[in-house]
């Protein structure tokens, strides 16, 4: 799984949701148009009632990919019907996927993190000074 995609839809549907894609190819060019120009992928929970909208990106994207969700004109009437609208930017932390998941409030369209990113480890006293000591005794 390498696309921000791939990654999102394995995700949701390891929390339960039913989910796909909603982006298209446009014929005889390299574009893809997203879902109200907001969404990649769409899920709905059954359990929760929930339909959940998710714009999937790298972790250094997802202001850009805030302020164009932000600005789409379809963007107010999705919330006020219930559907909730999120980014979702992976960043690889050691050898795995991290996810920070921003959604998009109906009150005043601003963006709240949902789940920040861990924090990359500073590495330890020992190991920054590994080989100072290390055979060398005067």
């Amino acid at each position: 799984m390498s696309s921000p995609t791939a990654r999102t839809l394995a995700r949701l549907r390891e929390l339960g949701y039913r989910a796909d894609v909603v982006e298209r190819r446009l014929p005889g060019c390299f574009v893809t148009r997203d879902l109200f120009g907001i969404a990649d992928a769409i899920a709905v929970h059954p359990g929760a009632r929930a339909v959940l909208l998710v714009q999937a990106t790298t972790a250094a994207h997802v202001a850009d990919r805030l302020r164009r969700v932000r600005g789409q004109p379809d963007l107010p009437a999705l919330l006020a019907a219930g559907v909730r609208v999120e980014v979702w930017g992976w960043a690889k932390r050691g050898s795995r996927w991290h996810v920070r998941r921003v959604a998009v409030r109906p009150g005043d369209l601003a963006a709240v993190t949902a789940a920040e990113l861990p924090r990359r480890r500073r590495p330890r006293k020992g190991e920054r000074q590994r080989g100072l000591c290390d055979g060398e005794a005067g």
